[in-house]
Order: C-alpha cells, then sequence, then structure tokens
C-alpha cells in the first residue's frame, strides 16, 4: 500500500521538482552558449541586402556566406566532439563560445566580402559544437523521463537569440548600421563565460565512464564513430540534412523577403520576433510532444503543419495581423520541431562517441539549411520563379522528405541511455 502511495505521489509531482540546481545550472549554460550562437549567426540574415550592396556582390552571392557558416560546421563538430569525448564537455563548451563570438566581432569589422568570407568560414567552424555539446551535457545530466523536455528548453536559446537578432535590427540596425549587429553578443558572452567557469560542474556521466575506461578511454572516438556504427550515421545525417533544409527557406529569407515587400524595419522585427516567440514556445512543447506521440510521429506532425503555416506567412503580407499569426505558427511547429533532432541523436548514439557523433550529424545536416538560401535564390534567377514561390515550394517539398526519411530512423521513447551503450 505505501509502495502504491509513493509511486502515486512520484506520477503526481511536478516534472520540474525532479530537477537539481546542479541540473539546472548545466542547461543554463548549454542554453546561454545556444542563445549566442544564434544572436551571432542570425544577424546576417537581416542585412544581407546590405553585404550585397556594400561589398558590390549579388544577392544570391552574399546568401553563400550562410553556405560559408554551415560548409564547415561538420568539421567543427566532428574535432570539438571528439575532444569533448576525451577531455570533458565543460572546456570545450567554453572555447567554442569564445571563438564563435569573436568571429561575429571580426564579421562586423570586414574590409572585403573576401575577409568577411574567411570570418564566417571560422565562425562557422567554431558555432559547430554550440548545441551538440550542450544537448550532449543535458542528456548526461537531466532524468532519463525528462531528457526530452529538458533537451527542448534547450533548443529555447535559438528563438531567444532569434529574437535578440530582431530586436538589434530595430535598435541598433539604424544608428550603427549593418556592422554593428555583430557586435551584440560580446557583453553577454563574456558574463556567460564566467558563469561556465565558475558554476558549472563537468559532465559526471562522462567522468565516470573515463575513469572506468583505464585503458581505452583514449581511443579516438571519430574513428569509433565510424568504424562502428556507419548505417546508423548515414542514416541520421540524411534525417538532419533534410530537416534543416525545410527550415531554412523561411529562417534565412523572411527578412529578405520583407525587406523586398518594402515592410518598414520596425514591422520586419515584429514579424520576425513572432516567429521567435513561436519558435521558443514550440521548443518547449517539442520534449512533450515527443513523449507524448514519440520522436518520429512528433517530428512529422511539427514539420507538415510548419510548412503550411510558412506559406501563409508568404501569402498574407499585407496583412498584418495575419502574417504575424503564421509567423508564429510557422516558428512553434516548423523550427520547433528541431527541438526533438538533439533528442534523437543522442539516443541513437552511445556515450564513448556521444558528443562526436551529435557534433558531426548535427552539423553535417545543417549543411542543407547553408545551402537552401542559395538554391531557392538561384532558382529564382534561373527559372523566373518568385521568391513567394520559391520559398513555399521548397519549404513544402522538404516537408515531405522529412517525414519520408524519419520513418527509417529507429524510435527511441522510454530508452535510456544504458540500453544504446551496451548495443
Amino acid at each position: 500500500m505505501q509502495k502504491e502511495l509513493a509511486l502515486s505521489q512520484e506520477g503526481s509531482r511536478r516534472w520540474y521538482r525532479d530537477i537539481t540546481w546542479t541540473q539546472w545550472r548545466v542547461l543554463i549554460a548549454a542554453w546561454g552558449v545556444w542563445v549566442n550562437d544564434a544572436l551571432d549567426f542570425l544577424a546576417i540574415t537581416f542585412v544581407l541586402r546590405d553585404i550585397a550592396t556594400a561589398f558590390h556582390v549579388t544577392l544570391d552571392t552574399a546568401s553563400l556566406l550562410l553556405l560559408a557558416t554551415y560548409g564547415v560546421r561538420w568539421i567543427g563538430g566532428l574535432l570539438f566532439g571528439g575532444l569533448s569525448d576525451r577531455i570533458g564537455r565543460k572546456i570545450p563548451l567554453l572555447i567554442t563560445l569564445t571563438w564563435f563570438t569573436l568571429g561575429a566581432v571580426a564579421t562586423g569589422l570586414s574590409w572585403s566580402f573576401t575577409a568577411l568570407a574567411v570570418f564566417r568560414l571560422l565562425l562557422g567552424f567554431g558555432m559547430a559544437p554550440g548545441f551538440s555539446l550542450g544537448a550532449a551535457m543535458v542528456a548526461e545530466s537531466w532524468p532519463e523521463k525528462h531528457r526530452a523536455i529538458g533537451i527542448g528548453i534547450l533548443d529555447t536559446g535559438w528563438g531567444v537569440g532569434a529574437i535578440g537578432a530582431a530586436l538589434a535590427y530595430e535598435f541598433i540596425y539604424p544608428d550603427f548600421g549593418w556592422r554593428g549587429m555583430f557586435f551584440v553578443g560580446l557583453p553577454p558572452a563574456v558574463l556567460l563565460g564566467l558563469f561556465i567557469i565558475f558554476l558549472v560542474p563537468e559532465s559526471r556521466e562522462w567522468k565516470s565512464r573515463a575513469a572506468a575506461k583505464t585503458t581505452t578511454w583514449r581511443a579516438n572516438p571519430v574513428a569509433e564513430l565510424f568504424s562502428k556504427y556507419p548505417k546508423r550515421v548515414s542514416y541520421l545525417a540524411l534525417l538532419i540534412f533534410v530537416l534543416c533544409f525545410g527550415s531554412w527557406p523561411f529562417q534565412a529569407l523572411l527578412p529578405t523577403y520583407l525587406r523586398a515587400a518594402e515592410l518598414a524595419p520596425a514591422a520586419i522585427s515584429q514579424i520576425t520576433m513572432a516567429s521567435a516567440l513561436g519558435q521558443i514556445f514550440g521548443f518547449v512543447a517539442s520534449g512533450f510532444i515527443a513523449e507524448k506521440l514519440g520522436r518520429r510521429n512528433a517530428i512529422s506532425v511539427m514539420i507538415a503543419i510548419g510548412a503550411l503555416c510558412v506559406a501563409g506567412v508568404i501569402l498574407a503580407v499585407g496583412h498584418m495581423a495575419l502574417i504575424i499569426a503564421c509567423s508564429f505558427a510557422g516558428g512553434f511547429f516548423l523550427i520547433g520541431s528541431s527541438g526533438i533532432w538533439g533528442t534523437v541523436l543522442t539516443e541513437n548514439l552511445p556515450r564513448d562517441v556521444r558528443a562526436s557523433g551529435v557534433g558531426f550529424l548535427y552539423n553535417f545536416g545543417v549543411i542543407g539549411g547553408g545551402i537552401a538560401p542559395f538554391i531557392v535564390l538561384s532558382t529564382m534567377h534561373r527559372f523566373g520563379f518568385s521568391m513567394p514561390d520559391a520559398i513555399i515550394g521548397f519549404t513544402l517539398v522538404a516537408a515531405v522528405a522529412g517525414m519520408i526519411v524519419i520513418r527509417f530512423v529507429r524510435e527511441t521513447k522510454g530508452l535510456s541511455l544504458e540500453e544504446v551503450d551496451r548495443e
């Protein structure tokens, strides 16, 4: 009777009461890095047209800066992930925060388009492990039954960073121009770095594994990843590539499209902030949806609804209330679905290669996001499509492809990390 009563009380207890202050600190640190990551990266989506004008290049050429950043992330993710599997999670997290913050500052100081491209490459290399390290830290510190929720909350950092970029465009850009957008992340990065140094512990899960593997723990985790799990790496890489490709015509080109529609900076900021707010709620909700429907079904449902909402955003220009509502919904469902990606990746990879695998797979996948804006803009120019048609068309096609690919991925709802480690 007492046992049944204890189980009943445990079941009725709020989930957040199971999380310790130490576990919250880990999430806050990982979340803060992801906020700054998004802030430093997304600033460029508001000023692509300014950069094209300043350096006398076409808009589709300027969009290659997104690909430059994303194109090298898989290398950074792999190297930083391998370093993290060797020496722990905390120091690599500090290194990546410092690296991409300095890369953003260098972007604002660029003197030519070539220099700008180089700095974006360096920024991409350093920002690569921002999410993957955080996801590994949260997965290894939070209780198993709340793991998807924790990673979903972690992903809200991207939406908060998007809001920061939108606010910078509304308040910093008018006075300081496009260069000023890239200095906004410096002060919070300094404060966050101090928080990580003094208040965030190393992953106990990693420490216990390192202590147990007295002779073999120094084996190259990157080599193990590809030699032991080639099939798993392949289908997970394809999944994240397709999902990223599907979300980035909306994320990257919405501000550019709204500027082409001659909306005022304040209106553009409000619309993009509506999307960012939707993302925040979507990231949080994604964890609960994934626990309810399973990982595969949750992603499929969210990207299907989200793609239709993106079409609503594009077609509703001229109706401010409607476009804000659709923008919020698009952020909630389409971008918010990515709150489940980290859960899928961490639950499919054993601990010895988890950081390496998540770092590589997530950042290989986002190459799809980097190439999507260029493909959309190039298709427009080559075949005479309008920007609305191109954004809607590519988003819908990618959503259908994502719903197909996800069916080949193992469902991991209810699977413990120990079960993954024993495979």
